[in-house]
């Protein structure tokens, strides 16, 4: 009977250990799975997900600032340089043995590294070069070829003609002094080979800045045809003026207008010249430089109908020269840079106005141009407008005429 129970519970607890091992291996309900993913397989994505992003960010191109390409072109313009009988015999005076019979270049060497430095330098040589012709004073103008070499050594390469005195010895005279410019590996403008009025341009370059440069004169005291000699001369025209300043604008990157006007002695300009430079102002021009009234004129800016804005030098006055009058002693240099940035048109950058005065003595030998901030009071008594003359002349007066003509805009510190 004991055996008999012992056999039973032997069978029950096999039952029941059955009966635990059939729910552990119940089968999974997939109508019961959650919907959302496990914890740890949404940070994983997560982790490549961020993996990739970097890696991306990673190859992706650095891209440098462009920096801006700016080119500059700094430039000088002189005057009226008129050369009269103490002048060139002032010169012979000073020729070294051995050289040339002529020499005029002590009577720029107060000047000189200015106009040396510059990368370009522009004169108006207000008298002809005829080497046929013995040199000659006023009325008719003609200096020795000398003069020519001199003032490429000072630095001048841009070299205007146009001017009343151009044909003083006529057509010929015209002829050989175009001749011996070119011969010196200068720019000549004012004077060309064409045999037709209108399109007169000139293009340099410099420093990969295109300049277009033309030059004008009101008239010639002379009026023998240079076409003889198959030359024109740029007369001051309306129906000229407009074409041949916008061809420039429209083919260069800025445009200088040289321009022979006005009346001698007069320091304020006349309707005429305001009118011509409005034109010029209004078909393009950048600076407008102008001589020929042997005295100064005020420098302006003149808006152009497009809303440019060109600068106006009504008259630089004279550079050397032996003139009589107190207003006719001080001149000037115009200096400025011409400036292109990347692929836009040039502008006018760091205007100045730099005063001079020409002295020459009673006897006129010992010629010479002076900064006016370096003229002294000692110099201007000796003055041959004063010993040779009887004018008054002084060093406070030539500082006056400067100041109430050239606005203190353009002017140096020194004289503000």
């Amino acid at each position: 009977m004991i055996y008999l129970k012992r056999i039973v519970s032997v069978a029950l607890m096999a039952l029941m250990l059955l009966t635990l091992v059939s729910c552990t291996l119940r089968p999974i309900d997939e109508n019961i799975l959650p919907e959302t993913e496990p914890a740890n397989a949404e940070t994983n994505d997560n982790s490549e997900s961020e993996s990739e992003t970097e890696r991306e960010t990673e190859t992706e191109p650095v891209t440098e600032p462009v920096e801006d390409v700016i080119t500059k072109a700094s430039f000088v313009g002189c005057g009226d340089n008129i050369i009269y009988y103490g002048t060139y015999r002032d010169a012979k005076s000073q020729a070294v043995s051995g050289g040339r019979a002529y020499n005029f270049r002590p009577m720029y060497s107060e000047v000189e590294s200015i106009i040396s430095s510059a990368d370009l330098a522009f004169i108006n040589q207000e008298t002809v070069i005829s080497h046929s012709n013995e040199p000659q004073s006023y009325p008719n103008f003609n200096s020795p070829v000398d003069i020519a070499d001199d003032l490429v050594d000072v630095g001048f390469d841009i070299i205007s003609v146009a001017n009343n005195h151009m044909l003083d010895h006529g057509a010929l005279g015209l002829k050989e002094t175009y001749d011996n410019w070119k011969a010196r590996n200068v720019t000549l403008v004012g004077c060309h080979e064409e045999n037709e009025s209108g399109k007169y341009v000139t293009y340099i370059e410099k420093n990969g800045i295109k300049i277009g440069i033309v030059s004008y004169t009101y008239g010639t005291n002379l009026g023998e045809d240079p076409a003889k000699y198959g030359l024109y001369a740029s007369y001051l025209k309306y129906a000229d003026v407009a074409g041949e300043v916008s061809e420039a604008r429209e083919n260069a990157d800025f445009v200088i207008v040289s321009v022979h006007w006005g009346q001698e002695g007069a320091m304020t300009p006349s309707e005429e010249q305001k009118n011509y430079a409005q034109i010029m102002a209004d078909n393009g021009a950048d600076v407008i430089i102008g001589h020929h009234p042997h005295v100064l004129q005020p420098i302006e800016w003149i808006v152009g109908t497009s809303g440019n804005k060109s600068l106006c030098v009504y008259s630089l006055g004279n550079f050397l020269h032996e003139q009589d009058w107190e207003y006719n002693v001080p001149g000037g240099m115009i200096t400025f840079d011409i400036q292109k940035i990347n692929e836009e048109r040039a502008t006018v950058e760091n205007i100045q106005f730099i005063p001079t005065v020409c002295h020459y003595p009673k006897s006129f030998y010992g010629n010479k141009i002076y900064l006016l901030e370096n003229y002294t009071a000692d110099l201007a008594n000796a003055h041959a407008v004063r010993t040779y003359y009887k004018h008054n002349i002084s060093l406070e007066g030539l500082i006056s005429i400067v100041k109430k003509t050239i606005s203190s805009e353009f002017l140096p510190e020194s004289f503000k």
